[in-house]
């Protein structure tokens, strides 16, 4: 039996209701939204909200809850419900989407349809607009491979300092906060680094990517251990700044807890993230 054809969307939640309540109905409200299907890969949230968006969205046949049993992290959840969408229709794009994203661009699903007329890419990442900070947060980088002398002086801070994380958190941790770069170049481009909030794929990168996010990290260095597969196996990245989304950055990992425990989470998992970067590079 052939597979329908849809536009997917898959969003990743962990613990925020109404953020992934907001960004799934966002997307629900776009035209041309009767030809999408979205996948809410629940990561092992630790309150009632798996519950509360199966209750919300149960007798919704475009919206289909996945769980999670342990916290697999950004790869392995998007991996797991990329895999699930494969399984059950022709997918003709698949959009990552953070869950504190909004899809506010009600031609959102033309203008990418357009785009891909245009350029043919593998990955396209639109305009990402923090709300709050306001500021525009893709593409991240245009060098596709960083520099190996840079991942493996960060290697050797991260393990250093986690080392003697007690100390270092009482000397510099109350005082460290997670920065937030600003795009600066809004241009229209091409062979950049996209950032990961929201990945657009097409049929060009899943014909050669049979696992979009290998190998796996937790949160950290996904965009750049992308474009890295797609600089050398000839796959276009695009950034196209007429296609906005708006990101409400961080709650999800806000939500994990008190300061100290929060910024160790975020060193653990950059530490392991680039010494598996770091074998790709050198």
């Amino acid at each position: 039996m052939e597979k329908e054809q849809y536009f997917t969307f898959i969003v990743l939640h962990y613990n925020c209701f109404e953020e992934t309540k907001a960004c799934v109905d966002s997307i629900l409200a776009l035209e041309q939204s009767e030809q999408t299907q979205i996948v809410v890969m629940d990561n092992a949230s630790v309150n009632d909200s798996l519950t509360r968006l199966q209750q919300t969205y149960g007798d919704n046949p475009q919206v289909h809850i996945l769980h999670n049993e342990s916290n697999e992290g950004f790869s392995a959840g998007n991996n797991k419900a990329y895999a699930y969408a494969k399984q059950h229709w022709d997918c003709e794009f698949v959009v990552f989407a953070n869950n504190d994203l909004l899809f506010e661009d009600k031609e959102f699903i033309r203008k990418v349809r357009e785009e891909y007329e245009a350029s043919g890419f593998g990955v396209l990442s639109p305009d990402i607009f923090h709300t709050t900070l306001k500021i525009h947060q893709s593409p991240i980088d245009e060098r596709l491979v960083l520099p190996v002398s840079g991942v493996r002086k960060t290697i050797v801070l991260n393990t250093v300092a986690l080392w003697i994380y007690p100390l270092f958190y009482a000397l510099f941790g109350k005082n460290m906060k997670e920065t937030v770069a600003a795009a600066v170049d809004l241009s229209y481009r091409t062979d950049v680094v996209p950032m990961g909030a929201c990945l657009i794929i097409s049929e060009r990168l899943m014909e050669r990517k049979d696992v979009i996010f290998d190998p796996e990290t937790h949160f950290y260095y996904e965009e750049y251990i992308l474009s890295w597969w797609c600089a050398k196996h000839g796959v276009d990245i695009v950034f196209q700044p007429r296609i906005q989304v708006l990101h409400n950055h961080g709650r999800a990992t806000k939500s994990i807890g008190d300061p100290k425990r929060v910024l160790k989470f975020r060193m653990q998992n950059i530490l392991q993230a680039a010494k598996v970067y770091y074998k790709l590079i050198r």
